[in-house]
């Protein structure tokens, strides 16, 4: 495990960052570059161990993302889309369908003169990306089995954890807190957050179907909720099924081939029939919102900043869309700076509230329209669908706000860092 770098006679700028998921290693990536003199260090804390040697990173029992094309163009601004791009599937097309009713509508990468609308990648291969260009990096530390305990402030910030090695700390300049949607440290901060439950549950599996579409992703609404095929390659699709609680419970427990035939019922024959399921996992969906996203010297990012219903697959990419804001924000400024970090900070936050509450409303706003069988709202939905399909300006706001790029964005999400 490295030793963090707190030698404060080397003049650096320091940034610290809790969490090592995907949205911490991002982060760290981005949050390195500056055009200051002197340069900056990024020391990232994470509780758990990274895997090694995974043996089924591209089977059937992989966890999938879904990567908006504003996050392929930050990925482009952090030199790594080269080592993804081959290991992501596209998405070329959406199919959005309302089951058992009239209407639907169709995106396509081809309308936006667009290679794709967004890709599809196994988290771990993600990952592994990530951590292969952090090893490179000789301006980022990364603590494993480092769990965080408390924060104290004065001139700069003291975080204290807890390693094999017995209590630790580091002193940083700025510190980002991506630990997720249970954040202890944000809970640390004193900084409330609210959690919406939506009173439905997911089941993410992977399948394979024997008639493929190539690049095809499909969104379906049910009277329980949204079911999503997102394409991994070949005949492999990624699977998130939105359902009743009790639903999800009853689904869990059936055989595979039973799974399968519900699974199918529930989507219908547009990939021909299910040869095969991976392995199930479930969770009740629930929305948190943090009431504050700065304190201090700190910033929220990710789901510990805002945790969102899946529907509209923009986690994630809202997450990475956090931190092209923030190293915009800084970009050419100094960190150790405790006015003009203040100031930077407070812009920061009025800016992310902007698009982060429209995303929020976009998520919130499909999930009761789609997800209860009330007759008239059934022919709303098919209405809806059948004339966004016909109405190009319409279906373009749409189309944008799912690439991430509703609100413009900023040198990250054109694929630069400056």
């Amino acid at each position: 495990m490295d030793t963090p770098n707190t030698d404060r006679s080397q003049k650096k700028e320091s940034i610290a960052i809790v969490g090592g998921g995907l949205i911490g290693l991002c982060a760290a990536l981005a949050l390195q570059h500056t055009n200051q003199n002197p340069a900056r260090t990024v020391s990232i804390i994470e509780s758990s161990a990274f895997p090694q040697n995974e043996t089924d990173v591209t089977g059937l029992n992989t966890r999938s993302i879904a990567l908006s094309y504003a996050s392929v163009q930050i990925f482009k601004a952090l030199d790594v889309w080269n080592e993804i791009c081959h290991l992501a599937s596209p998405i070329r097309t959406i199919h959005v369908s309302s089951k058992g009713h009239w209407g639907v509508s169709r995106l396509k990468a081809a309308d936006y003169e667009l290679d794709a609308l967004g890709y599809v990648i196994e988290s771990q291969l993600l990952g592994n990306c990530l951590l292969e260009k952090i090893n490179q990096s000789k301006s980022i530390n990364l603590l494993t089995h480092a769990t965080f305990e408390s924060f104290e402030f004065d001139q700069n910030v003291k975080l204290s954890y807890q390693s094999p090695e017995g209590n630790q700390s580091l002193q940083a300049d700025l510190v980002l807190i991506a630990d997720g949607a249970q954040s202890k440290a944000r809970e640390s901060l004193g900084i409330q957050h609210k959690t919406i439950d939506y009173a439905q549950s997911a089941i993410i599996t992977n399948v394979c179907f024997d008639k493929p579409i190539a690049a095809a992703a499909y969104e379906r609404f049910t009277e329980s909720g949204p079911l999503a095929m997102l394409p991994l390659g070949h005949n492999r699709y990624a699977c998130v099924w939105t359902c009743k609680p009790a639903d999800a419970l009853e689904l869990m427990a059936l055989d595979d081939d039973t799974f399968m035939h519900s699974l199918q019922q529930c989507f219908g024959f547009r990939l021909g029939f299910i040869e095969q399921v991976g392995q199930r996992f479930s969770f009740p969906l629930q929305r948190t919102e943090a009431t504050s996203l700065t304190e201090k010297r700190c910033v929220l990012v990710g789901s510990a900043a805002n945790a969102l219903h899946p529907v509209a697959g923009q986690g994630f990419n809202l997450g990475l869309r956090d931190i092209a804001s923030l190293q915009g924000s800084l970009e050419g400024q100094s960190v150790a700076d405790s006015n003009a970090l203040s100031q930077l900070l407070s812009s920061y936050e009025q800016l992310r509230q902007a698009e982060q509450t429209q995303v929020i409303r976009l998520g919130d706003g499909l999930v009761s329209l789609f997800s209860n069988d009330l007759p008239l709202l059934n022919h709303f939905r098919s209405a809806t669908l059948a004339l966004l399909d016909i109405m190009p300006a319409v279906k373009s706001e749409v189309a944008l706000s799912g690439m991430g790029l509703a609100t413009g964005g900023n040198a990250m999400v054109r694929g630069h860092l400056r």
